[in-house]
C-alpha cells in the first residue's frame, strides 16, 4: 500500500512504568500502514503521537544509530536535550542525532501535546539506553 488516510491507521495506547515512573502515549505508526517490515523495510519510520496532559511518553534515553526528527502539531511541550530544556509548540521542529540524550513531556495539564516523529530506520541494530 502507498496511500492511506490517518483515520485508517490505528490507534495504540501504551502505558508503561520503568524505574518507579510512569510514561504514557497513543500513537498511529503510519509507516507500519503502509507497509513497513522487518522484511520489507522503509528506509524511515513515522508515527503520530498523542501524549496526554502532563505526561511524558518515555524517559530521558538515547538512540546508538537513530535519528529522530519531530514535527509539533499541537499543545505545549517540554523538550531535554543533554541536560537542557526547551518549550515547543505547534510548528515547531527538532531533531534529535545518534547518542543525543532526550525526552519530550506535555506541558499543560488540559491538551495533548501531538506531534509526529520521523526516524531513520536501520534494521541491522538499535539500542536505547534509558536515563533516570
Amino acid at each position: 500500500m502507498w496511500k492511506i488516510n490517518l483515520a485508517e491507521v490505528p490507534q495504540q495506547q501504551q502505558v508503561w512504568s520503568w524505574e518507579g515512573a510512569r510514561y504514557e502515549r497513543t500513537h498511529q505508526h503510519i509507516s507500519v500502514a503502509l507497509g513497513n517490515t522487518k522484511e520489507a523495510p522503509h528506509p524511515f519510520d513515522v508515527e503520530l503521537t498523542r501524549v496526554p496532559p502532563g505526561a511524558a511518553p518515555c524517559p530521558v534515553h538515547s538512540h546508538t544509530r537513530w535519528w529522530e526528527f519531530f514535527i509539533v502539531v499541537a499543545g505545549k511541550g517540554e523538550i531535554s536535550r543533554n541536560g537542557e530544556t526547551w518549550e515547543a509548540g505547534p510548528g515547531d521542529c527538532f531533531i534529535q542525532p545518534p547518542n543525543t540524550q532526550h525526552r519530550i513531556r506535555n506541558l499543560s495539564q488540559s491538551e495533548d501535546l501531538v506531534y509526529y516523529v520521523i526516524t531513520n530506520e536501520d534494521p541491522t541494530s538499535e539500542t536505547t539506553k534509558h536515563q533516570v
